[in-house]
């Protein structure tokens, strides 16, 4: 029998997580349910997706992740997708289409199971009988029709500019360290990596000329850039204790969508 993953952008001050918590035990007591995480940003499906899309691959084929986050703008539908042996229910706002970004989904079909007119709470009543359908072996297509189209989001890609020797990227997530994490990927930067030299601009007149190759390396005022364990460039503060405190992203002012960008030589 598969696991329950839960996601949402309900904290953990409020009740509803424990209540979709309750509907699930009481469906389906035997099942695992595991949080994924509580603390996106109200209705940001930008870190929403990142943060499932990082972690998604480290649970066994079957798992089922529920997404509840902006689920009620999804213009009434919600949901049911199967991509890379594993299933996602979320409403149709484009949480969706950026878990699958280049890839194609086996199979995404509405979910109609349930009294959904005039509900406030769609995880709560409908859409976590849904995820323990799925997770007990349920056909994705006994949950509502298939459907060809789905609400369409993008993640900003990166712009790579070998001839003008710059390259540009976006913060897509901000952790709980405050670090801000970019879409420029490892090979993104092999180029830079072996030039004579590298500028990271940043604000408030800051620069770092070098990445560094851990997170006690020498930082330059504080700050450090480095290929972090996904893979992807990130910028820190050296010895970071939350977002607020002395996180890269409060002292640096940058953000989701913040644009950072590298010229070489």
């Amino acid at each position: 029998m598969a696991l329950i993953t839960l996601s949402s952008d309900y904290g953990f001050k409020d009740p509803y997580r424990a209540m979709v918590h309750g509907v699930l035990a009481t469906l389906a007591p035997e099942l695992k349910v595991l949080d994924l995480s509580h603390s996106m940003g109200p209705g940001n499906l930008i870190e929403a997706a990142f943060v499932i899309g990082q972690a998604y691959s480290a649970f066994p084929p079957g798992t089922v992740h529920l997404i509840l986050c902006g689920e009620l703008a999804g213009d009434g539908a919600w949901l049911a997708m199967e991509l890379d042996g594993q299933y996602f229910i979320a409403a149709d706002n484009g949480v969706l289409s950026l878990l699958q970004g280049a890839r194609r989904a086996k199979a995404i079909h509405r979910v109609e199971i349930g009294e959904q007119a005039g509900t406030m709470f769609p995880g709560r009543d409908f859409l976590a009988k849904a995820a323990v359908h799925l997770a007990q072996g349920g056909a994705l297509s006994l949950l509502g029709k298939g459907v060809d189209r789905i609400k369409s989001l993008s993640m900003p890609k990166p712009n790579l500019d070998g001839g003008r020797r710059r390259i540009q990227g976006h913060v897509i997530y901000v952790d709980n360290y405050g670090n801000l994490i970019t879409n420029l990927k490892a090979q993104d930067l092999s180029e830079a990596l072996h030039a004579r030299s590298l500028e990271v601009h940043l604000p408030r007149n800051r620069s770092l000329s070098r990445i560094a190759m851990s997170y006690q390396d020498n930082p330059q005022d504080g700050v450090l850039a480095l290929i972090n364990s996904l893979g992807l460039l990130e910028i820190a503060y050296r010895d970071a204790r939350s977002q607020e405190v002395n996180g890269a992203s409060s002292l640096l002012g940058l953000g989701i969508m913040s644009e950072i960008s590298i010229s070489y030589e």
